[in-house]
């Protein structure tokens, strides 16, 4: 009995010493499975796997170091999608007629294209690892720059920019002055900002061109304007004279060229008001002009033709709206092109000027806009009414048709400082024009 017992004690340990060595056997399988893996890993081979069927803390680390694995793959997909986005972007750049400088959180300078080296005077090489500061030297890219950290969309402003590119070193002034649509917008990984990117397309050519137009405009108005008032004199001349009544025909001819040299004349005065708004070197005012003094100003201009039609012309000004930061010239060009238009345009009825502060402006523009009970425009028109020599109504002859100006100058004068202008009207009841000004905050 007890060599029996003997016999199954021994038997038992040796199964035990069996059963450990080929559990640790497993184990150093398993740990050396997951190292072969780990090193596949180090070595940029994420898609390798090992098998998670093992026992105990073996199979729990095989799934761990498979998880990472998977992980690693993905970013490693992404990261080679996002170095192909790059190197084709850096293409598209590199062979841009667009400067492209971007620049890090630290205002470190770590993208440049070669149109930019051209224009700062210096090689990509030089430009590169460099504040912005002490590469760009006009104040208002740098301002630009720095005004797109807190701004939450890109920012745009029209910059002139002295090209370097025939100087020496870059500190030449020999370069020809560039006029750029210049765009900045903030680089952001999540949360966290990483830089800002400078964009600025060269429009030297096409603000050259503008201006030649413009230009070309306003001259021939001027040359226009001398014959003009000579026709107009010479047909009142003939008008009151005694006998232009004996001849119907005669008369009515005369009435004919006095109509349109009117009309000649107001499609004149308004393509000089226009090419003024739209001229890039005319001075811009932004001093405080009291509403009631200037809203009084034009309706006294046209008091008279509103109560020939009984329109009421009033204002209503809010309290906290009775004055407003801008260029008294281009308010009162605004004001009286929408009042004349008003004035056409509404058989009886009332015109209202209305100021007041924007709710949902967090600055706090000023709204200031013109109200009528008119005829109202077609819903296919409203697109299209502030271009130029858009007329609604086209069956209205002479001077009553309009130029088909008013509202462009409108539209121009309100963005020439800094505003914007919106459209409501509904046929047969009326029309609203609506101008907000932004009012920058005084220090």
């Amino acid at each position: 009995m007890h060599i029996l017992f003997d016999i199954l004690t021994t038997l038992l340990l040796l199964l035990l010493l069996i059963g450990s060595f080929h559990y640790f056997r497993l184990r150093r399988i398993a740990l050396s499975r997951v190292l072969h893996l780990i090193d596949a890993l180090a070595a940029g081979q994420y898609s390798r796997r090992v098998d998670e069927k093992m026992p105990g803390l073996g199979g729990e680390l095989a799934k761990a170091t498979n998880s990472l694995a998977e992980k690693l793959e993905a970013r490693s997909a992404q990261a080679q999608l996002d170095s192909d986005h790059l190197v084709s972007l850096l293409a598209v750049l590199d062979h841009s007629n667009e400067i492209a400088i971007a620049t890090d959180s630290s205002d470190v300078i770590r993208l440049v294209n070669p149109m930019a080296s051209r224009v700062l005077g210096k090689p990509v090489e030089q430009l590169l690892n460099r504040s912005i500061k002490t590469v760009v030297h006009n104040p208002d890219l740098l301002a630009l720059h720095k005004n797109a950290f807190h701004s939450a969309k890109p920012i745009s402003a029209q910059i002139t920019l002295q090209s370097l590119e025939n100087g020496e070193g870059g500190n030449g002034g020999g370069g020809r002055m560039l006029h750029c649509q210049a765009t900045a917008a903030t680089i952001y990984s999540g949360p966290h900002y990483r830089g800002t990117l400078l964009l600025l397309r060269d429009v030297t050519e096409i603000a050259r061109t503008f201006q030649i137009k413009t230009d070309f405009v306003a001259n021939a108005s001027h040359e226009l304007r001398t014959p003009l008032a000579s026709i107009r004199a010479a047909v009142e001349t003939i008008q009151s004279a005694d006998d232009l009544t004996e001849n119907e025909t005669i008369r009515r001819c005369v009435d004919i060229i006095n109509s349109h040299t009117l009309r000649l004349q107001l499609i004149i005065t308004d393509l000089l008001d226009l090419s003024r708004t739209e001229d890039p070197r005319a001075l811009v005012r932004a001093d405080m002009v009291n509403l009631p003094s200037l809203c009084e100003l034009v309706m006294s201009m046209y008091a008279g033709n509103a109560a020939e039609k009984h329109i009421l012309l009033r204002a209503e000004l809010a309290p906290n709206a009775r004055s407003i930061r801008g260029d008294e010239r281009l308010l009162v060009l605004m004001l009286k092109n929408l009042i004349d238009n008003a004035v056409k345009f509404t058989a009886s009825g009332t015109i209202t000027i209305r100021s007041y502060l924007s709710e949902s402006s967090p600055t706090g523009d000023v709204v200031l806009e013109v109200q009528d009970t008119g005829c109202g425009i077609p819903l296919e028109d409203q697109q299209r009414v502030f271009e130029r020599f858009y007329t609604v109504n086209r069956s209205r002859g002479g001077a009553d048709r309009g130029t088909g100006l008013g509202l462009a100058i409108v539209k121009h004068s309100v963005a020439a400082m800094g505003g914007q202008v919106a459209l409501l009207s509904e046929l047969n009841k009326g029309t609203t024009i609506r101008c907000s000004f932004p009012q920058p905050r005084l220090n």
